[in-house]
């Protein structure tokens, strides 16, 4: 019993700082899109499931580029329209997909989510020769953390089953 002290503790540590330490706005994810070498960033935040909502806007140095709120369409230039695309890809992730210059400047992207009454923001500087490329895998984890904690405790939780 006492050899698998320290590894309980050490999962009890891992959950509990997972939940007090979670983000309480959005989080982005920037990264190229493999064969169009777009700009995609992906803003994460968490449900609230209050109405309206949720609807995300993005800023490029404090430009709009697009949104998803009703009739905001009219207030992005006709320019960025054309470069740029907003979409909820499920209820809790907002996806900018831009086609960016050929000036390679580094800009800062700020996403904004609509939940209920209130907005809550996050900002990135972005340049995009220093992004990744956009993976499966990084997705995943970035999508999912409860996946990457288990895949970390399995050792833990088999430990009592080995002789």
């Amino acid at each position: 019993m006492e050899p698998h002290l320290p590894a309980t503790f050490l999962l009890f540590v891992t959950s509990v700082s997972g939940f007090f330490f979670t983000p309480r706005g959005p989080q982005m994810y920037p990264c190229l899109t493999y064969l169009e070498r777009n700009v995609r960033v992906d803003c994460d935040f968490p449900a609230t499931y209050q109405l309206p909502g949720p609807y995300c806007e993005y800023r490029q140095d404090s430009r709009l580029v697009g949104s998803t709120y009703p009739n905001a369409v009219n207030l992005v230039s006709t320019d960025n329209r054309r470069r740029a695309n907003v979409t909820l890809v499920n209820p809790t992730v907002c996806r900018l997909t831009w086609a960016p210059l050929a000036d390679e400047k580094p800009y800062t992207y700020t996403c904004r989510v609509y939940q209920g009454s209130e907005w809550k923001e996050n900002s990135m500087a972005v340049h995009q020769r220093l992004l990744p490329i956009c993976s499966a895998i990084s997705v995943m984890f970035q999508s999912a953390p409860w996946l990457l904690t288990l895949v970390m405790s399995l050792h833990v939780a088999a430990g009592p089953l080995s002789p």
